[in-house]
């Protein structure tokens, strides 16, 4: 039976082809730009990324709108551009997805005519941004997870926060090169406070910290002549409670249907997990005010109000997604009793 009537199987047969390049060019972005020995990975990794994003988009348009669609009118030898397939598809000119894409697109367009090791800097967090977007987008159009290609933990780039220095940049490059990698570097951060989201530009951080616990010795020599501090831990709320309730919703079921768990609502069967569910679980566990789940971001005028702004660490998901695999069929209904049964 064919999947996509607006689709012979030849044709269909095609798409999965375009699909399975698609990631394959996505991970060999990855792979280019995480290599330290390559000078000129931005490039590279631009190229790739690129190639990924117009892959993806034609599959999804030739199931969308037929196969003739992913060509120019009259053209049965060309196909469509990246620049025209974002077009056809995000028909919004300030999405930020399209916008971060049109941006990395510019530079595999014109960065040939200006290479710079900067690049890495300036674009870092976009790229960034685009390998999130790119998870998000196949598993949105084609129902595919490239997590089951590739790790979560490869999705992260090692990116460079060096902020650009003007006077070094001039004194480095010619006049024309200098001014051009200025400019660029200004647009993207004045793109990306207006957007103010991750989707345009992004970053991961990393850090390393010493820690007493078992298997990882610490000796501090007293003896030494510079001073040593040890100290117990340091929490950014950012970095510990990452995600807001709509992050949350999407990692749930994200994890859900990687582990195959068959959710239920009712009688609603393979269910998404929703804020009526979420609600259920916070209520019963009392999430909010337990700190190793949420993080209260509102200001004390905003709480004493009643106005409060939570967001949650990754121990929910994994609590939630665990909970729900030990009993998929009941758990929504033996929540609801709780609840119901706490509220009287």
């Amino acid at each position: 039976m064919n999947d996509h009537p607006k689709l012979t199987k030849e044709q269909q047969d095609t798409c999965e082809r375009l699909l399975d390049k698609s990631q394959e060019a996505f991970i060999l972005a990855i792979e280019l730009f995480n290599r330290p020995t390559i000078r000129y990975r931005v490039e590279g990794c631009a190229f790739f990324l690129c190639n990924a994003w117009e892959l993806m988009l034609k599959a999804y348009i030739a199931k969308r709108d037929g196969y003739e669609a992913i060509f120019y009118p009259g053209k049965e030898n060309r196909t469509l551009a990246l620049e025209d397939c974002l077009k056809k598809v995000m028909t919004n000119d300030k999405d930020p997805v399209r916008l971060n894409v049109e941006s990395i697109n510019e530079l595999r367009n014109t960065g040939t005519h200006f290479v710079v090791e900067e690049y890495e800097i300036t674009y870092g967090p976009i790229f960034q941004a685009n390998i999130r977007n790119y998870d998000d987008r196949l598993r949105t159009y084609h129902g595919i997870e490239i997590c089951n290609r590739i790790p979560d933990n490869y999705l992260v780039l090692s990116v460079n926060r060096t902020d650009i220095d003007g006077e070094s940049i001039r004194a480095k490059y010619t006049p024309e090169v200098a001014e051009r990698l200025l400019s660029m570097q200004n647009d993207i951060d004045l793109r990306s406070a207006e957007e103010s989201n991750t989707k345009y530009a992004a970053y991961f951080r990393t850090e390393f910290v010493l820690s007493k616990k078992e298997g990882i010795p610490i000796r501090v020599d007293n003896s030494a002549g510079s001073t040593a501090r040890v100290i117990k831990q340091v929490v950014q709320p950012d970095d510990r409670y990452p995600y807001r309730m709509s992050d949350l919703l999407k990692l749930v079921n994200r994890q859900l249907l990687r582990q195959a768990v068959k959710f239920t609502s009712g009688e609603n069967a393979d269910a998404r997990f929703n804020n009526y569910h979420f609600n259920l679980f916070v209520k019963c566990y009392g999430m909010k005010h337990d700190e190793r789940y949420a993080f209260d971001r509102a200001t004390a005028a905003e709480k004493k109000a009643g106005r409060h702004q939570y967001t949650y660490s990754n121990a929910v998901v994994n609590f939630i997604v665990g909970e729900i695999a030990k009993d998929p069929e009941h758990i929504v209904e033996k929540l609801r009793r709780k609840v119901e049964g706490e509220e009287k």
